[in-house]
């Protein structure tokens, strides 16, 4: 589950699931997915993608920023299976490498229009947890102590 600084909670299915905690941002570009992860500056973010098909044209090396993957995880509403001839590697498989999760079968617009309303806030991704209340506390006071993680 997602959970965010607002207190909002949001269930998904989550691929390569760790326990990591980030800003939330957003990105509305409809291409360059591959550039836009790869991006240096998504350091320690989570990132929501709002194209609602993510992974059509697969990873291409030559189209990467840098080599390593600097964000904490990736929000994608529909994963898509890449059919592109430059593809040098799947999405799902390429981060799974990079062991980078991605949460799926989520509403990335209601998402967005949260982030662009309330600001930048953290958020986490945990299983199940009785502690809800006590996790959004902790994601306040990441906030306004301005800690990031990597």
């Amino acid at each position: 589950m997602l959970i965010l600084e607002s207190g909002l909670i949001m269930n998904s299915k989550i691929i390569n699931f760790k326990n990591s905690y980030g800003e939330l941002v957003f990105n509305i570009s409809n291409l360059g997915y591959t550039e836009i992860i790869s991006d240096p500056s998504y350091k320690s973010q989570f990132l929501v993608l709002s194209n609602p098909h993510i992974g059509n044209n697969g990873i291409i090396y030559q189209d990467l920023q840098s080599f390593k993957i600097n964000i904490n995880l990736i929000i994608i509403n529909c994963y898509s299976i890449s059919s592109n001839f430059r593809c040098n590697d799947k999405l799902f498989i390429y981060l799974k490498k990079k062991k980078i999760p991605i949460l799926t079968n989520l509403d990335t617009t209601y998402l967005i229009s949260n982030i662009k309303n309330i600001g930048s806030q953290f958020a986490t991704i945990k299983k199940k947890n009785k502690n809800k209340i006590l996790i959004i506390k902790y994601l306040r006071f990441l906030n306004n102590q301005k800690i990031y993680y990597d």
